[in-house]
């Protein structure tokens, strides 16, 4: 269950999409800065979109297979995507993500087409230093108001972290961290500047790092803004 880089094009209920991949690395790779830094500003102005306008129309749900290497449960997992879905969800008026798709399976991230699910998964990805990647779908130019996201995968690299939760061990990479991070791409954001780094959408994390499951001013800003 792997995430490419790489531009795609596909025809999604009868609408040109493109998919947009987001991978999430840890410091010192992919041009990011030698450490997870720390003292950046945390303001309103941090923050980017995908596309202006390119948002959800609706309130969708997903499936989630919560196998992996690490020895998290079931409902750890789920709990945690929960959970994030909830910290991003209360700060604007409607839901964005809807329930669990109890019915649908996941059979991997969509680097062809899109299928018509949100898949969420444990996987393995190539692009060195990657602990998560997102491939959104979606409407990304044309007319702002004819802009719109249309799905979403994730992947979460098992073979390279352990994962668990950091407030009890910081060796772990701490699931709902990255979870909540990957959750920005899901609805619409970008990775803001690099001084932005106490941010969630903050383009880089850390084993041991939990700042990112609470919102920083940019995040609640650019949630808005959609």
């Amino acid at each position: 269950a792997d995430i490419q880089a790489g531009k795609r094009i596909a025809v999604h209920d009868g609408k040109i999409v493109e998919a947009r991949v987001f991978f999430h690395h840890n410091p010192g790779h992919s041009g990011g800065p030698p450490g997870s830094g720390g003292g950046g500003k945390d303001t309103s102005t941090c923050f980017a979109l995908i596309s202006k306008g390119a948002k959800w129309k609706t309130t969708e749900s997903y499936v989630v297979d919560a196998t992996n290497n690490d020895g998290l449960s079931n409902n750890f997992v789920k709990n945690g995507i929960s959970t994030d879905m909830t910290t991003w969800d209360s700060q604007v008026a409607f839901d964005i993500f809807g329930n669990e798709n109890l019915g649908a399976v996941v059979d991997g991230p969509d680097s062809v087409s899109p299928d018509n699910k949100n898949e969420i998964m444990f996987g393995s990805i190539s692009s060195q230093g990657t602990i998560a990647a997102t491939i959104v779908w979606g409407i990304f130019s044309g007319p702002p108001s004819g802009r719109e996201i249309v799905e979403y995968d994730m992947v979460f690299d098992d073979p390279d972290y352990l994962w668990g939760d950091a407030t009890l061990n910081s060796s772990f990479m701490d699931f709902e961290n990255v979870v909540t991070h990957e959750l920005g791409h899901a609805l619409g954001l970008n990775h803001p500047s690099l001084i932005c780094t106490e941010e969630t959408m903050y383009a880089f994390a850390d084993d041991g790092e939990t700042k990112k499951r609470t919102l920083s001013a940019g995040d609640i800003a650019g949630v808005n803004s959609l």
